[in-house]
């Protein structure tokens, strides 16, 4: 038997089913997309050839796996590698690339930075010089290589310079600074001893007068408290 509903209880129908396809409508529209893929690449080349070998590497992120690989050796070229190639290749998961004194080159994926890394070191067949060279992760957490040297130490502080001459009762030493930081010094020679102050990059005369001329070298040592000192010697 069909019934057939009218009136009141025909336009509470029609109600209940619109309230519900609104319903299904505004679930499908509140459902989340997809996060886009991302990939990494990691390159590797050889900064020296000859064991123990030294390697540097480049890494690159993007949408595609092309773009992510010909940034990788555009990164390593620039990080001063040559013979760069592109080690490995991670979706949206992390990558490392390892090598060791003898030139061999390993990649590996995993889930985190660490467990990329230990994968890759272990790929390597001799285990001499093992090392990550390059790792990262492709949200975007990509540290610098763990293995980059560590800054030179700056260069040391030159001495003083020292001339003299000779005047009348005595004699004058022009000291000059090449340290670059002023500082306290001390001239000091056979039964004379001087403290000064030597301003950075100038020049400092200091006159030793009355002075009696015995005609025989004299060692003269000018220490300072930047750490620089200077020995001369002079006839007087």
């Amino acid at each position: 038997m069909t019934t057939i509903a009218t009136g009141r209880r025909a336009r509470h129908t029609a109600a209940v089913v619109l309230a519900a396809a609104a319903t299904a409508v505004g679930m499908l529209s509140a459902a989340p997309a997809h996060a886009a893929d991302q990939y990494i690449a990691l390159a590797i080349g050889f900064v020296n050839e000859n064991p123990p070998v030294t390697m540097a590497g480049g890494s690159a992120i993007s949408g595609t796996e092309q773009q992510a690989a010909v940034g990788s050796l555009t990164n390593c070229s620039g990080n001063g590698a040559g013979h760069c190639v592109t080690q490995v290749i991670a979706k949206n998961e992390c990558a490392a690339a390892a090598s060791n004194d003898y030139g061999e080159r390993t990649g590996a994926t995993g889930a985190s930075r660490g467990v990329a890394e230990s994968k890759a070191k272990a790929l390597l067949q001799n285990q001499q010089g093992a090392k990550v060279i390059v790792s990262g992760c492709a949200n975007g957490s990509t540290p610098p290589p763990p293995n980059d040297p560590p800054p030179p130490p700056p260069p040391p502080k030159l001495g003083p310079t020292v001339s003299f001459d000779t005047v009348i009762g005595g004699l004058v030493a022009h000291i000059t600074d090449r340290s670059g930081v002023s500082s306290q010094c001390t001239y000091a020679t056979d039964g004379y001893n001087r403290a000064f102050g030597l301003a950075a990059n100038s020049r400092y005369d200091l006159r030793i007068v009355p002075a009696v001329p015995r005609f025989r070298n004299w060692t003269v040592t000018i220490t300072c408290d930047n750490g620089t000192s200077t020995t001369a010697t002079t006839y007087f």
